[in-house]
This record gives structure tokens, C-alpha cells and sequence, in this order.
């Protein structure tokens, strides 16, 4: 239910804000490579002890008054890092992801270091501290100028939330946070898309480039926690690290722990069988391109042209071949499989007969000494399929140095 359908209760708020009565309650935040939690992000909730707790969208809902958002932000976070204090005197290197409103931040005076003075005043490093904000709000002059002002006290900054549909791409290199946390969107199976892990991929490169951990939040399952860290994402938060109720033991600390090792275990017997699945296509791949290319050693150039049509129609997997000179010039059209994505010209794609591929990966490593090149997986022009282009060169019966290239369906997908 969002705001829009709940009606704003000022006074249930005003009356919070008096008592002082927020909760705070942690969430862990988990690194299962190194079995350990690295972090905890606080969630307030309004009330407690002999006061009802009110719904948190009426905490926080969007047409209280700008000066009651601030007092609320602001209690709520002298009350998390007031909780998270003791955690990190016994724990120095602990997080704590604190989600900081940057509606806000229109409504108080430029520069402001009302944090700053909260953290300064309980002693905690400003580097224990992750300002935990909304990637959709971490827009306008206002946001950037917050976060590089905290950033350069020695706050680290995060920005939650972020879904597939986001521009993540803009938005990372510009403001360079310490971590990304993405949403289900990217990995449940209730929510992701087709496309939803090639975006996954595309957004750790552009974190990596930036400079920014990719944390997961909402994680539900053992299978979402697998399926993350097959992609790359090992530190997560959740559902599933918080809670057991069909656990035996009745060991918090141990029922948390053993879910980590768990998931780590499960995921490295996976992924040994995945590996393994991989390096036995990429086996058959090289053994189908090594005979398609036998059969072009044994014919002069002038059959190459009908040995393209033919074995690019009865050889098993290929998608389309061409076949190139010494120099990189391609000496035969593409022949492709019926395509299921419309009209391919090959002069559109660069693969027309002349066309030069000297300067091409695929050409480049070969002229280098490779026995062959695997170029990087694409979709197919021709198939609804990834696939990639693997490049081997071969003597013809006229012994001339030649270069097969031959789409195939990409091995390690």
C-alpha cells in the first residue's frame, strides 16, 4: 500500500516526535565469501514501549509538512546511531547503512552538519557510516552537493533501491558511491525480466568502473542468494538472513551463520558443475569449428563460396560463416540460417564480401600467434540466440593462409 492510499496523520507524527518514541531494529547485511556480516542498515518505526507503533508510511509519508520530514529524518537517525554505538565499540569494523531522507534536503540550509555533529558526538568514525539513500532521489544540485560534502568528512555514501529500469549508468560514474544495492528486479523470479541478469552484468561493470560494491537487498531464498552469487553479488541482505522458523536450533547466531555456509557451499558445488558443463561445450564448440575448418583445407578458393552455403546448412549449431584472405579481406559472403529477426543485410552488419576485418579482434589475435579467438557473446542477427564468432585460420589445398570465421551459439552462456 503506498502513501497516495493512506491519509496523512500529522499529529499521530508531532506526537512521536515529542515522546522522542522511534525504534530502531537492524537488518544484517552479509558477505558470503568471507562468511561474516559486514554491516547492519537500521529501519525506525515509530512508537514503542507503551506507545501504539504507528505505520511506518505514516512516519514517513509524503505530505507531512517539510519541517516535520526533517525532525523526523533527524530523530530518526540520532536513535540508530545511538543503537549501532555499542555494536561498533566491540566491532571497529562495522557498518552501519544509515538511510538518510533527501526529500529533505530542500527544506534545511546549505552545508548543513546536523549529522556530521550526531556521529561527532558519539564518538563513531565518519568512514563506520553509510548514507543509505534512494538512487531515484539521488538527483539535483542539492543531493550532489550533500553527498560530496559528507563524503569528504569520510562518510561513505550508497544508493538503495535501485531497479532494472533505473539510469544507473548515469547515475554511478557521476557521484561514484562505496556501494550500489539493487533491488529483486534483478534476481527474483517473481520479478526479473528475460533481459533482467544481462542488466545484473552491465550494472556490476559500470560499479566496478565507479568504483562501488553491489550489494543485493530483499533477499527472499537460498536459490536468490545462489543465483547472486553466480553473478557476482556476495554481499547480500534480507529475509532469508534475518529469519528461520523451521530452523532446529534455537541459536540466533548459529541459525544466521549456518545460512551463510549453507548458501556458500551450495553455490561452490554449483558452480564446479557449472564450470564443468562450460568447459565441456567449449570442447565440442573447438572440435565442431577444427572439422569445419579440415574441410576447407582441402579445397581450392574458388570452392569456399559453396562450401559456406553447405556446411552453414548442415552442420550442426552454426548460425552463419565467412570465410576471409591473409589480409583480413573477406573473400566470400555470409551465409546465415534462415533468419527469425527480419531482414540482416550483411552489408548493415560489416560482413559484405570485401570487406576489410584486418583491424578486428577476431583477425588481430590470430596474426598474433592464437590458434584461434572466441570474440564476446552477442545476440545473433540472424538467430534469436546469443552467439559469438570464433575465428581459426587454415592452409587451403592451395596453400594459402585463409581465416574461418563461424557463428556459433556462445559455449559459455
Amino acid at each position: 500500500m503506498s502513501c497516495d492510499t493512506i491519509q496523512v496523520d500529522e499529529k499521530a507524527v508531532l506526537d512521536i516526535l515529542q515522546s522522542r518514541n522511534i525504534s530502531t531494529f537492524f537488518q544484517p547485511v552479509v558477505s558470503i565469501s568471507t562468511k561474516s556480516i559486514v554491516g547492519f542498515e537500521a529501519f525506525s518505526r515509530g512508537g514503542g514501549g507503551d506507545v501504539c507503533i504507528i505505520d511506518p508510511q505514516l512516519l514517513f509519508h509524503d505530505a507531512l509538512t517539510p519541517n516535520t520530514k526533517v525532525e523526523v529524518d533527524r530523530l530518526c537517525r540520532e536513535k540508530a546511531l545511538r543503537q549501532f554505538k555499542p555494536i561498533s565499540n566491540n566491532h571497529k569494523d562495522m557498518l552501519l547503512f544509515l538511510n538518510v531522507n533527501s526529500e529533505i534536503l530542500p527544506y534545511v540550509e546549505a552545508g548543513s552538519e546536523v549529522l556530521k555533529e550526531q556521529v561527532a558526538a558519539l564518538g563513531l568514525d565518519f568512514s563506520s557510516v553509510v548514507i543509505d539513500c534512494n538512487l531515484k532521489q539521488a538527483e539535483g544540485e542539492a543531493f550532489e552537493a550533500f553527498a560530496r560534502l559528507h563524503m569528504d568528512f569520510g562518510f561513505q555514501l550508497s544508493l538503495e533501491n535501485c531497479s532494472i529500469g533505473d539510469p544507473f549508468s548515469l547515475t554511478l560514474p557521476r557521484l561514484k558511491p562505496d556501494f550500489v544495492k539493487i533491488d529483486s528486479s534483478f534476481f527474483s523470479n517473481g520479478q526479473q525480466k528475460e533481459y533482467s541478469p544481462k542488466l545484473l552484468e552491465a550494472l556490476i561493470d559500470i560499479a566496478d568502473r565507479a568504483g562501488a560494491v553491489v550489494v543485493a537487498q530483499g533477499v527472499e531464498t537460498e536459490e536468490e542468494s545462489i543465483r547472486l552469487l553466480t553473478a557476482g553479488v556476495h554481499l547480500q541482505q534480507g529475509y532469508y538472513y534475518t529469519k528461520d522458523e523451521g530452523a532446529k536450533t534455537k541459536d540466533p547466531a548459529k541459525m544466521f551463520f549456518d545460512k551463510i555456509v549453507g548458501s556458500y557451499e551450495k553455490y561452490k558445488e554449483e558452480k564446479r558443475t557449472l564450470v564443468q558443463s562450460r568447459k565441456n561445450r567449449f570442447s565440442n564448440t573447438f572440435q565442431n569449428v577444427a572439422s569445419i575448418c579440415s574441410k576447407f583445407a582441402s579445397l581450392p578458393e574458388g570452392r569456399f563460396e559453396e562450401a559456406c552455403k553447405t556446411l552453414v546448412h548442415n552442420v550442426q549449431d552454426v548460425v552463419s560463416m565467412f570465410v576471409l584472405n591473409s589480409a583480413g579481406i573477406q573473400v566470400t559472403a555470409r551465409y546465415h540460417v534462415r533468419t527469425q529477426r527480419g531482414t540482416a543485410s550483411s552489408k548493415v552488419v560489416g560482413t559484405a564480401k570485401g570487406v576489410d576485418h584486418s583491424m578486428q579482434d577476431y583477425v588481430l589475435y590470430l596474426d598474433m600467434g592464437y590458434e584461434k579467438f572466441v570474440t564476446r557473446p552477442f545476440l545473433s542477427h540472424y538467430a534469436d540466440v546469443e552467439t559469438c564468432i570464433i575465428s581459426r585460420p587454415l592452409y587451403n589445398s592451395e596453400g594459402q593462409r585463409f581465416i574461418v570465421c563461424t557463428e556459433l551459439p556462445y559455449p559459455g552462456s
